[in-house]
């Protein structure tokens, strides 16, 4: 009876914490994006600090002013610019989606899809308002942005006590170990988010020149959300293509086929040239590894899964590397 009593209380308690895990996993998302607020700052810090030699504190605050005074004068150049082809986007969404549907509707499949854009449309759906609904939030969308925010900020203030708080977790004889192993996992997080932060510069600009060159008037809107959208691969370029597309769409097929075609460009020269360049220190992450992991965070948790599922591989590719890789090869030498 007590061997009974005993299995039922592990399984249990397995179970419980299996169903707080998953329906907490939202919280520990955001958890893990306020991480990669804060070491985003570190990143600037520790530059500053290793051009002029100051500490951290000064270069903390110093990178903080940076990202405050840039943000700013670029809302202050573009900012009037961008919330005025953010509502001719908008305003213009049903007229684009209208031409997409007239060009299409003689074909079998293009049939079917018309028939789906005209449920939605009567369902009152509106992409703009809805979109924030792709992500399983537990706050409210912007009550997650705020929390995120906030764990990056505390954990910004003092991240040594974070390190030692989980270290102290393990045995006493790890603890070492698993400080180093964190401060390695961060250092490859910081290059990960140089990475990319530079990839999206990278594609803002370029597809910026292009949709220029084109002749695109909704072209600094549509090279932000591509930009943007380089966050996350392999989805994110995807997704950028479809409003450019209907944008492009309003001056007839050939110049939608065009756009696309300057996006598959870009994307080509980012991904086989730039990103490769620029992530030549970085963890390598093989694509259909990456794509693998996002369709499961996807499932999973919703857009919050999607956007960090990248940054969290590195993370599960770096505790693979460190506690099973490695531990094999030490058993195998012995």
């Amino acid at each position: 009876m007590q061997k009974t009593l005993a299995i039922t209380f592990v399984v249990a308690l397995f179970v419980s914490v299996l169903y707080i895990l998953t329906a907490s996993f939202t919280i520990l998302l955001l958890g893990f994006g306020g991480i990669l607020f804060s070491l985003f700052f570190e990143s600037i810090a520790g530059k500053i600090n290793q051009w002029t030699g100051w500490n951290r504190a000064i270069s903390l605050s110093l990178s903080i002013i940076f990202i405050i005074l840039f943000y700013s004068g670029i809302s202050f150049l573009i900012g009037n610019q961008v919330a005025q082809q953010y509502d001719e986007l908008e305003e213009k969404l049903p007229e684009m989606v209208e031409t997409f549907k007239s060009q299409i509707e003689d074909t079998a499949i293009g049939e079917r899809l018309v028939k789906k854009l005209d449920d939605m449309e009567s369902s009152d759906f509106d992409l703009f308002d809805n979109a924030e609904m792709l992500f399983k939030s537990t706050f409210g969308f912007l009550g997650d942005i705020y929390a995120l925010l906030f764990f990056g900020i505390f954990i910004l203030v003092n991240p040594a006590m974070y390190v030692k708080g989980f270290a102290a977790l393990t045995p006493k004889s790890e603890r070492k170990h698993t400080v180093e192993f964190l401060n390695e996992t961060g250092e490859n997080l910081k290059i990960w988010l140089r990475a990319i932060v530079l990839e999206m510069i990278f594609v803002f600009i370029l597809t910026a020149i292009g949709l220029l060159i084109l002749g695109i008037d909704l072209w600094l809107i549509l090279a932000i959300i591509a930009g943007f959208l380089t966050f996350i691969p392999n989805i994110g370029p995807a997704l950028a293509i479809i409003p450019a597309f209907l944008v492009g769409l309003l001056s007839g097929l050939q110049t939608a086929l065009i756009v696309v075609a300057l996006y598959l460009v870009v994307q080509a020269v980012e991904t086989g040239i730039f990103g490769p360049f620029i992530r030549q220190k970085l963890l390598s992450l093989p694509p259909a590894l990456v794509l693998l992991f996002q369709l499961i965070m996807g499932v999973f948790t919703g857009g919050w899964g999607v956007l960090l599922a990248t940054p969290l591989l590195v993370v599960v590719i770096n505790v693979v590397q460190e506690y099973y890789i490695k531990g094999a090869l030490e058993e195998g030498a012995q």
